[in-house]
């Protein structure tokens, strides 16, 4: 395992002939940083390629079309620029960004009407999607796998069996466009406010303009570049609680560059998320610390398990106003 500016690079092509060797560097890279770049990802060069450019097709449209389908409640939708805060208790404006939220194709179908841009390369969003779910189910196993889940309580497959791609969940693949220029007018020293995610991990994927910058030591901020053919994985709050601290769900943020004063800069994170009826009990594992609670025993007893979906619904709240 090579590292790169202290984020661990992690080569996923031996990971069906060696698992245990791979996911112990996953383990690694989970209880230290809380980010590692995956090569050998299986997700085609020229789908992410295509990605991008329907990411940049879209937001090109004018503001009046876009609109159409302000994101809403349900996390699905157009986000315009300065609406979403990620970082509410520090920043003075909203994030300069604009996003556009597709949910699971359950069953092949969309979860509600596509903009007609979408609609008509509806196709090739939902082959990018289930690809990335695949690509997620792979991590998902090797974190089965890193912490030693019993094959009588699930084994390898403990996380997958909660995370169907064909079931209600909070699931969302996001287009993303960070525009050229601002940096002068806008009041915040950053484009997208230091924030950790919601979920259980992250997909992310980064081209031609970085951006990115990850707290990799609680306190030092260290740039996330670009890695030809990578994509880049973390850990989110959801994983963090499910292993109650093992694994670190980091903060992140977007910061200006030089570059960005005239050139657009485009992502394309993929948020992995349980089904919405998980109910988040203590994994099985002798490797992950027990939970404790406040409270007699009686108390905890009687205290209810949020289910994932309670638990991204609270996470929305506090980040957009709707």
């Amino acid at each position: 395992m090579a590292t790169l500016d202290k984020l661990p690079i992690i080569d996923f092509g031996s990971f069906d002939k060696e698992p245990v060797k791979v996911a112990q560097q996953v383990l690694d890279a989970c209880k230290s940083i809380g980010f590692f770049y995956m090569t050998n990802h299986g997700i085609p060069l020229d789908k992410v390629d295509n990605a991008f450019e329907m990411a940049k097709g879209y937001f090109d449209l004018p503001s009046e079309e876009k609109r159409k389908f302000l994101i809403k409640e349900d996390n699905y939708g157009y986000s315009e620029l300065y609406s979403e805060t990620l970082d509410p208790d520090n920043q003075r404006q909203g994030d300069h960004k604009e996003g556009f939220n597709f949910k699971n194709f359950i069953d092949g179908k969309a979860y509600a009407p596509l903009p007609a841009f979408f609609e008509e390369r509806e196709e090739a969003v939902k082959a990018f999607s289930y690809a990335c779910q695949e690509t997620s189910a792979r991590v998902l196993e090797a974190f089965a796998i890193a912490l030693e889940i019993p094959e009588d309580q699930g084994g390898r497959n403990w996380f997958k069996d909660r995370h169907h791609y064909n079931r209600k969940s909070g699931q969302v693949l996001r287009f993303l466009k960070y525009p050229r220029g601002g940096e002068v007018s806008y009041k915040e020293p950053v484009r997208a406010g230091a924030h950790s995610d919601y979920g259980s991990l992250t997909l992310l994927f980064q081209k031609d303009v970085p951006g990115l910058e990850v707290q990799a030591s609680r306190a030092a901020w260290i740039p996330a570049p670009l890695v030809d053919g990578a994509v880049l994985v973390n850990v989110g709050d959801l994983m963090e609680f499910w292993t109650n601290g093992l694994f670190k769900s980091t903060l992140h943020r977007v910061t200006f560059l030089p570059e960005h004063n005239h050139l657009d800069r485009y992502s394309i994170p993929f948020f992995v998320h349980p089904e919405d009826g998980v109910l988040l009990t203590p994994i099985p594992s002798s490797i992950v610390p027990p939970h404790t609670a406040a409270g007699s025993e009686d108390e905890t007893k009687k205290k209810p398990i949020m289910t994932a979906g309670e638990h991204l619904r609270h996470r929305l709240k506090a980040t957009y106003s709707f």
